[in-house]
């Protein structure tokens, strides 16, 4: 059912600092760059030979508030979060089901896709994306 591996974020505490060392030091190139409202910023950077693989360059000051943004800043250099693509959301979704799998964000339709949100067995979400044309 999954068929892809498609982000990983970097929690992070300045996308600049985060973006040079990446793209200076790694040899990343920006894939995406842009403001989602007044301060969350959107921004991610992938290997030159492998586009379809971004890892997005996460700043928990811009997006989280209280307790989420402490837990995320803790996590700092701890934890990636994933990504993952599908060409059948709905039948991962019944899967996850059947194995009770905690379920965060159920289908939604975005922009990007389809998408779904859950837990794995440790906790840590794990996002699911389909694309439009999948």
């Amino acid at each position: 059912m999954i068929t892809s591996v498609t982000h990983i974020t970097r929690y992070v505490r300045n996308e600049d600092e985060a973006l040079a060392f990446y793209c200076d030091i790694l040899g990343f190139e920006v894939h995406d760059d842009s403001m989602m409202g007044e301060k969350q910023r959107w921004l991610t950077v992938c290997a030159p030979e492998q586009k379809s693989f971004e890892v997005v360059l996460y700043n928990p000051h811009n997006w989280l508030e209280g307790e989420a943004q402490a837990t995320a800043l803790a996590q700092i250099g701890h934890q990636a979060l994933l990504v993952l693509g599908t060409n059948d959301i709905h039948g991962l979704l019944k899967k996850l089901e059947q194995h009770d799998v905690s379920i965060v964000h159920p289908i939604n339709q975005m922009p990007w896709g389809t998408d779904l949100t859950f837990k794995d067995l440790y906790g840590d979400q794990i996002y699911v994306v389909q694309p439009p044309s999948a």
